[in-house]
């Protein structure tokens, strides 16, 4: 009998686990495996990134994967918004720290002490369209998973060309690794470029070999973008609007210079300027879908809804399978009025992306706006079940509730939060407008200046809160100087300015509400209520001739006031114009005849007795 070579005597001796594994992780040329199998022997080269901020607070998940024993590749967007990087490597949580980064490829290189793995063996050759992939992830920072799909595609995009395959990918999957049938790395997958829940996409894996020579060709920018990172930390805006415009003079077209601009404009509170910038980041970018929603974002921001309602009709042409666009479109529409269609293309949103909140955010405030309160109280009660830890479902639940006329099922609500949130700086500054619905503003104001304590990044809605509490209990002089302080927090809402006016007016100030009540309509002369209260100052300023005119340009615009038809009268009979008076109680009378009756007894009888 032959004796067994010493070779097999060694395999023979390995257990059959061990050698099912072994044999595994030689990747056999045209061998397809299967997910169970891909997954065994490359899955582990992929690991879950946790993002935090400058105070170690997590703030964002995403993927990473292991490209050799210390380094990973995962999206830069991502480590754009953190301060410490920390992967959970097997069974051991370690940092990261970022080695290069391709800012163009949204790709970055991180090194990561106390690695072990060799990392993943990866696909040179560009796959066929229709061979079977597998996108291995941390989806939804759950842990990592993967799952089945094909190539369909090679896309163009500015950086280059793409992967497009239709494997589900979630948010947190961005980093992840696309792989052959073999286990091979082919891509990484890059969310970013995601058009819908089977339209997405990765970039090569040969990209990975030029990251540190493409890093140090871009490292003026790259310390660029550093500076503006920082300077947004420090919440810096007009020092980041500088670096982005002196950025933008050198290299107009520059994507990261843009997106600067655009959160700079958004910090300083200048929705034209933001819009600005993201018409000129689609012109960078216009088949970027993301930058297309920014950008119709921004136009309904700045009132420009019919143009929002376009570019999101041609989004949605376009991509058919992006959520978003979905979304962008129902909020176009519902802000024109068009609430079934609003309705369908929410309900398409969340279809397809069942995580995308402001889609149900949007069904809610339909439901509501039908009367339909059982429903949005419903939604946010399914929502809040399904996320028991994220404050925006709790705080949604209690607006709906409040919008239900229902405040101290509201307040209940607020008072149940985790003992984490319940003293936040969100959480106490809708408490504030809880409280006042029950009509307890001492404690509301308390509310809202302990929500300012913990520096609310809404600063003039909680002056504004004070400055309606304190109004409410006629303590016009605090409430002037709560909205003086909103108006300051916030210059570019009117909104405070015709508040402050307001509360001038009624304390005694009338001189200097008419001031900024010339300038409101300067502004925006086809608003109704900014000439109605422009008629109240001047008639309490006893300048009927200029009064009349103002109440009557506020009744053109919008007749069904029945107050200020009463106050037209009033002013008319002192202004010893009678006629003008009888004119106006007869327009009255069509429209709300009790207010008639009331004017006819308080504004048109005296006068006639006082002349018998």
């Amino acid at each position: 009998m032959k004796s067994i070579p010493h070779c097999v005597k060694i395999l023979v001796r390995i257990p059959v686990v061990l050698a099912t594994a072994f044999l595994l992780s030689i990747p056999v040329e045209g061998l397809a495996l299967s997910s169970q199998e891909v997954f065994l022997m490359s899955g582990n080269t992929v690991v879950g990134l946790e993002v935090l901020d400058d105070a170690e607070k997590t703030i964002g998940y995403a993927s990473a994967t292991q490209i050799d024993a210390r380094r990973f590749v995962t999206a830069c967007e991502i480590l754009d918004i953190g301060q410490f990087f920390r992967l959970s490597v097997n069974s051991a949580v370690l940092d990261g720290k970022i080695l290069a980064r391709d800012r163009e490829r949204n790709l970055c290189l991180i090194d990561v002490k106390g690695a072990s793995s060799t990392g993943i063996l990866q696909q040179r050759r560009r796959p066929q369209i229709g061979a079977r992939v597998f996108a291995v992830s941390n989806a939804l920072g759950l842990g990592v998973g993967i799952s089945e799909g094909v190539v369909s595609g090679i896309r163009h995009f500015p950086a280059g060309d793409y992967i497009q395959f239709t494997a589900s990918i979630s948010p947190g999957s961005e980093g992840g690794a696309l792989l052959d049938e073999q286990g091979q790395l082919l891509g990484i997958v890059d969310y970013r470029h995601r058009d819908g829940q089977n339209v997405n996409f990765a970039s090569f894996a040969q990209w990975i070999d030029e990251i540190g020579t493409r890093s140090n060709a871009n490292a003026e920018n790259l310390k660029r973008l550093d500076a503006g990172a920082d300077l947004l930390k420090q919440q810096k805006w007009d020092d980041l609007s500088a670096l982005s415009l002196n950025w933008l003079r050198e290299q107009p077209d520059n994507a990261d210079a843009l997106k600067l601009s655009i959160i700079a404009a958004k910090g300083l509170k200048n929705p034209q300027a933001e819009l600005s910038a993201w018409t000129e980041l689609h012109r960078v970018s216009p088949t970027q879908a993301d930058v297309g929603v920014g950008m119709g974002r921004a136009l309904l921001s700045t009132g420009r809804i019919k143009e929002a309602l376009e570019l999101s009709k041609q989004l949605t042409a376009i991509h058919q399978e992006y959520a978003n666009a979905r979304l962008l479109l129902g909020m176009a529409q519902q802000l024109s009025g068009l609430r079934q269609e609003a309705e369908e293309s929410y309900r398409a949103a969340i279809t397809l992306d069942a995580w995308l909140i402001e889609a149900y955010q949007g069904l809610s405030t339909l439901a509501q706006e039908r009367g339909d309160s059982a429903t949005s109280i419903a939604i946010w009660s399914r929502l809040s079940g399904l996320y028991p830890d994220a404050l925006t479902m709790r705080i949604a639940l209690a607006k709906a509730y409040l919008a239900a006329d229902k405040p101290d099922r509201a307040y209940m609500i607020l008072e149940k939060l985790p003992e984490k949130d319940r003293d936040s700086a969100v959480a106490l500054y809708w408490r504030g407008i809880v409280l006042m619905r029950l009509q307890c503003p001492d404690a509301a104001i308390l509310a809202y200046q302990k929500s300012l304590a913990k520096q609310f990044n809404e600063a003039d809605a909680a002056w504004g809160g004070i400055g309606y509490a304190m109004a409410s209990m006629q303590r016009h002089t605090e409430a002037i100087a709560a909205f003086t302080a909103a108006r300051k927090a916030n210059p570019a809402d009117d909104g405070w300015a015709y508040q402050l006016a307001i509360n001038l007016k009624d304390g005694g100030r009338s001189n200097e509400a008419l001031s900024i009540m010339t300038s409101l309509i300067k502004k925006a002369p086809e608003l109704a209520h900014y000439w109605r209260q422009q008629g109240f100052i001047l008639a309490i300023l006893e300048r009927p001739a200029e009064a009349i005119p103002a109440m009557e340009r506020s009744l053109q615009l919008e007749p069904n006031q029945p107050k200020l038809w009463r106050a037209l009268i009033e002013t008319c009979q002192s202004a010893g114009h009678k006629k003008e008076a009888k004119e106006a109680y007869q327009k009255l009378r069509a429209i709300d005849t009790k207010a008639a009756e009331l004017a006819y007894r308080e504004s048109i009888l005296p006068y006639e007795d006082a002349a018998l």
